[in-house]
């Protein structure tokens, strides 16, 4: 190989290895962007759980919504090319267990569809049936291992139990700190 031949070889696999960092830092960039939408919506309903009077249906069906948009398949995208990189907190256990890692996220998503739905068919007030009851029977499994019928619960329980998924889903995926 001519040395012209060898130089041009070498500004390729740089140009590659430059865009395909460039790449990874715009896929971590939009996965830290999506996991701050979701906290953002977490905490707009936590907010209303914890004062039911600042209650507005819209918002809260919003919040919902966005986390909808961004679990599931969309969450599992993020992570199908891309699991470890520079500024990410991932580690490689999402690309091990991938078939766990899709399963949280369409928990994720299932939870927030229930929150969904539940400001949809109240809005007006934050009313008792969205609160949980105290002896609510606890389906959906510890830490978001399974779940059954979000749509038959109370909205406050889907919200724990979407908490609990998130948790686990750090617990299992995420560096600690």
């Amino acid at each position: 190989m001519n040395i012209k031949a060898t130089f041009s070889v070498i500004f390729v696999f740089v140009g590659v290895s430059a865009a395909n960092a460039d790449s990874a830092t715009e896929i971590v960039k939009a996965r830290q962007s999506d996991m701050k939408s979701i906290a953002v919506s977490t905490k707009a309903m936590a907010g209303m759980f914890n004062a039911p009077d600042t209650y507005v249906s819209s918002v809260f069906q919003a919040a919902a919504g966005e986390i909808v948009r961004r679990a599931g398949g969309h969450l599992v995208s993020e992570f199908q090319d891309v699991t470890v990189s520079t500024g990410s907190k991932a580690t490689d256990a999402v690309a091990k267990d991938r078939a766990r890692f899709a399963e949280l996220a369409e928990n994720l998503r299932s939870y927030a569809a229930a929150l969904e739905e539940a400001a949809r068919a109240h809005p007006g007030q934050m009313t008792q049936d969205m609160r949980m009851k105290a002896n609510e029977p606890m389906e959906g499994g510890l830490f978001g291992t399974a779940i059954r019928s979000p749509a038959k619960m109370s909205a406050e329980h889907a919200f724990h139990l979407m908490l609990q998924t998130c948790a686990s889903c750090h617990s299992r995926f995420r560096e600690r700190d």
